[in-house]
């Protein structure tokens, strides 16, 4: 059996040092930054949006908010705030006794 040995980390890339740099960097309470890039762009993403009878833009349905802009570059949908947690319900009690026929 080959033994097994523990490999130290390498040296981050120039692009890396300069995302964990970026994500280092101090910022503002309550600033959204991304989690996966460290940018601090977000945008939403309307989908359906028009031009009205009179010549003003009519929104459409918003399908992606709070979303990383430089993620969404790349091809990566990063939101930079989660959802709450949903609710989960208990389940409503069964009936122990059979219905009366009439």
């Amino acid at each position: 059996m080959p033994e097994l040995r523990i490999v130290p980390p390498t040296e981050p890339d120039a692009k890396q040092a300069a995302i964990e740099r970026v994500k280092a960097m101090r910022r503002a309470p309550g600033m959204l930054q991304c989690s996966k890039c460290g940018g601090r762009d977000t945008m939403t993403v309307v989908t359906g949006s028009y031009i009205g009878q009179d010549g003003k833009i009519k929104r459409g349905t918003v399908t992606a908010d709070k979303v990383c802009y430089h993620c969404d570059k790349k091809g990566i949908l990063s939101f930079m705030v989660q959802d709450p947690p949903k609710l989960v319900q208990e389940p409503k009690p069964r009936r122990t006794k059979p219905r009366s026929v009439k």
